[in-house]
């Protein structure tokens, strides 16, 4: 697909009539055949000049860019008050619209310099490739009406490559630009379940009127799934209360919320929802059967609480045997779990318990889930760490002949690009430049400032101004290294994995943040990372150069204080093998965990143990 642009010359606040040539972008197609490409994955295609007229020699830049922005419009309505014809005061509803963006990726392509003048009717041809970071969010658009349009609050996420031509002449400003759909790279292999242990729950009748417990327990089969994937779920539980249970439901929904000015814009749907079998478990107590529950449990014995423990062994085999279980189609249409500074996007699946009778209280619990790109798509890639390469500063003013533009930045040059792909018919005869190869390290991801804007017109929208679209850059100046400035960046980041691991291979860092570090600090670095999901992984990621690699119980006993209950064994899992005291204060780690956990978690010991013998 071609998109040309042919643009009239500009000088000052002035437009001439005259057009003065094209400027066309041309991308190669996907190896995939797939409309979009996959973070991670390389665009290649070229950029297309053409002049219609002499241009003397002075000196043309030759630029192209890509970027990606999260942006936001929100709706809202205020009261004002104002005074009538009659001089009296009223009230009325006004909607407003409040606008922001975030620039997430800023990448700059150095294409060619020509100094030496273009002859009229001249074409060229600048091919390029260019590496996607692997961990950026898919474009994305969601709006408040559900309907796809832009009438009222939207939220979207969306990348450009665009193409410019700096200098003097008839071409001083051309510009040419196209949407490139992106989508996320693909989720992990390595499921995440999710074990919720045997909880006891009050059933209460009119919110205060105590009639029994009901202990209920669940297993999600992986809680990282993927678009158009199912979800399984195992559940069981033991009804002690004096309410039957009707059904049993478990439900994913989606909430997307966006944010501009202060004011905000939500969309929640329901994507799936299934209900669980019945079973005799779920059958209620009698009167005398209620009665004796009573008078147990108010002075236990060692039979009353070997029962209470035999219900929770039940339970438990109950949810690995699969006897209750049910699946959950994720919609390929679903977005994908995202926190970004303007827009969130969050998944969750709930179980919930219908009692019968009414004014009762219904037992629920609930299990964070995020929804991505499945495994399966384009084969596993992962987020690869990066190692820094220098940034191009300065363009040198070198001349160069029409039939060989000067490309500016030979670092970023490599022997081994494919051919370019053939030119459309009417640019065959035009003069080939060297391919130009960008590689992901080139690129500046997350970090960008904020604008906002407001304003009381739906269609009037700041956001699209060629002065918005530029107001703002990410920066990239050096950060000094020290723990406020690594959690500001991750919470500023796209990835705050790629960002420690970026960080992790950089020696300053590594003397002034890593090697110091304490538990606490440790800690605070978990905790900034905001998508939980990632907690894990960071703090395995961290393990091994934490204290030169004197990664000790106290760093594994901070990180599960840390995090969410329901993380507390996944965490477990990752740091035990990078424990390097394991031996000596497992002991003190064990302290830390439930029952429940320590059950858990206890092949985990076992293998870390074994492997430190």
């Amino acid at each position: 697909e071609i998109i040309t642009a042919t643009q009239n010359h500009t000088m000052g606040n002035s437009k001439s009539k005259s057009t003065s040539g094209t400027l066309s972008i041309v991308l190669d197609p996907c190896p995939t055949g797939k409309p979009h490409i996959l973070a991670g994955q390389t665009i290649s295609g070229s950029l297309y000049a053409q002049s219609t007229a002499r241009i003397e020699p002075s000196p043309i830049n030759i630029d192209a860019y890509l970027s990606g922005k999260e942006r936001s419009r929100v709706r809202y309505t205020e009261t004002e008050s104002y005074t009538d014809s009659q001089g009296n005061s009223r009230s009325r509803t006004k909607t407003s619209y409040r606008y922001a963006d975030r620039e997430i990726l800023r990448m700059t392509i150095p294409l060619a310099q020509i100094a030496t003048g273009v002859d009229a009717g001249a074409k060229y041809r600048f091919p390029f490739q260019i590496q996607l970071p692997p961990d950026l969010p898919g474009s994305m658009f969601c709006s408040e009406n559900h309907r796809g349009g832009k009438s009222g609050g939207y939220c979207e996420i969306e990348y450009k490559i665009k193409a410019e031509l700096k200098g003097s002449g008839r071409i001083f400003n051309y510009k040419v630009e196209r949407v490139i759909d992106v989508v996320s790279a693909p989720l992990p292999p390595q499921p995440v379940p999710h074990l919720i242990p045997p909880v006891k729950q009050k059933v209460n009748f009119f919110g205060c009127f105590d009639v029994g417990t009901i202990t209920m327990g669940a297993r999600v089969e992986n809680t990282r799934v993927g678009k158009g994937e199912t979800a399984s779920i195992d559940f069981a539980c033991k009804n002690q209360s004096r309410r039957g249970i009707d059904r049993v439901e478990a439900t994913i929904t989606e909430e997307v919320e966006w944010s501009a000015g202060g004011q905000s814009n939500r969309m929640k749907r329901k994507l799936a929802s299934r209900t669980f079998r019945p079973d005799e478990r779920w059958v209620k107590l009698s009167k005398e059967e209620m009665r004796s529950l009573k008078s147990s449990s108010k002075c236990p014995t060692s039979t009353f609480r070997n029962e209470e423990q035999s219900i929770l062994e039940e339970i438990h085999r109950a949810i690995h045997d699969g006897e209750n279980r049910v699946a959950l189609d994720i919609a390929s249409s679903s977005y994908q779990s995202y926190l970004g500074a303007l827009i969130k996007v969050n998944h969750h699946l709930k179980i919930k318990v219908f009692t019968s009778g009414l004014c009762t209280h219904n037992p629920k619990v609930r299990v964070p889930l995020y929804i991505g790109t499945p495994s399966s798509v384009g084969g596993y890639q992962g987020t690869a760490s990066t190692t820094e390469q220098s940034q191009y500063d300065t363009i040198p003013t070198v001349e160069a002949i029409p039939s060989a533009p000067y490309i500016p930045n030979a670092a970023y040059i490599a022997t081994a690009m494919p051919e370019p792909s053939a030119p459309p018919a009417e640019w065959a005869s035009a003069v080939t430049a060297t391919p130009v190869i960008m590689t992901q390290s080139a690129a500046v991801v997350g970090g960008g400032k904020i604008y906002q804007a407001e304003g009381d017109n739906a269609h009037d929208n700041p956001n699209d101004n060629e002065e918005a679209d530029g107001g703002s850059p990410l920066a990239v100046a050096e950060v000094v290294p020290s723990i406020p400035n690594l959690i500001q960046e991750i919470q500023l980041s796209v990835s705050p994995l790629s960002t420690v691991n970026r960080r992790l291979t950089q020696q300053t860092w590594k003397r002034a943040v890593f090697d110091p570090m304490t538990p606490n600090q440790y800690a605070s670095v978990i905790r900034a990372v905001t998508i939980e999901f990632d907690q894990p992984d960071l703090a395995a990621a961290l393990a091994p150069a934490v204290r030169g690699g004197n990664f000790t119980h106290e760093y594994v006993i901070a990180a599960i204080r840390a995090v969410s209950e329901w993380l507390r064994t996944p965490m477990i899992g990752k740091l035990l093998p990078s424990c390097t005291d394991l031996e000596e204060h497992s002991g003190k780690i064990l302290s830390q965990l439930s029952d429940w956990e320590r059950v858990c978690t206890q092949q985990n010991f076992r293998d870390a143990l074994q492997r430190w013998s």
